[in-house]
């Protein structure tokens, strides 16, 4: 499995210092099978996971909920990080789904 996937909307990336994935451009839910395939690729270092959206222009609602649904299937401690700015809206929008308590989820603002 490969943490790289690029499209005419989207690039992800690995991140080079910590399990994770960085992407680019506009996340849409079209995005879900290459985005679960980089998360598990990540997965396997049994480690928190990161995802950076510093440069990403849109998430859509879909491509967060695929984010929140892996984040849900990770073992206790591991835990998957959203790295943002806060012009994203994330700590916002996960608390208008209650998504903002899911224990293996957190969002770090930039």
């Amino acid at each position: 499995m490969s943490t790289s996937f690029g499209d005419d909307l989207m690039f992800i990336q690995p991140l080079i210092r910590e399990p994770g994935i960085r992407l680019y451009g506009q996340v849409m839910g079209a995005h879900k099978v290459p985005l679960n395939l980089a998360l598990l690729a990540c997965r396997r270092h049994h480690k928190d996971i990161t995802v950076d959206l510093t440069h990403v222009d849109h998430l859509s609602r879909s491509a967060l909920e695929t984010l929140v649904g892996a984040a849900r299937t990770l073992p206790p401690p591991v835990r998957l990080t959203l790295r943002a700015h806060p012009e994203l809206g994330l700590a916002e929008r996960l608390a208008e789904h209650g998504w903002h308590e899911t224990q293996s989820l957190r969002l770090s603002h930039i």
